[in-house]
């Protein structure tokens, strides 16, 4: 949750994939996954909580209000109990 959290409030230097493509697709809300080339990169932060935030829910992703996505957030992963990481990136 905290990593998902850190990824939205801090969110404004990641880029969408609408501002990579102009393309129309279902995921154009999405944060841009970036490259890597090392393991280093690939535990990081950002990269983890990029792919946590593509994960969740658009309900949840459309929340603007900071205080909101956290409340909308926990009470998503509070009604799915989800036990690991890998549970939540199999939904």
């Amino acid at each position: 949750m905290e990593v998902t959290c850190c990824i939205k409030k801090y969110c404004q230097s990641l880029d969408l994939n609408s501002n990579i493509h102009e393309y129309n697709t279902q995921r154009k809300v999405d944060i841009h996954v970036q490259a890597y080339k090392t393991d280093l990169y690939k535990k990081s932060v950002i990269n983890m909580g990029t792919k946590l935030h593509n994960k969740m829910p658009g309900y949840v992703k459309e929340v603007v209000n900071y205080k909101s996505f956290k409340k909308e957030l926990k009470s998503f992963l509070l009604h799915h109990a989800l036990c690991t990481v890998e549970e939540f990136v199999s939904l």
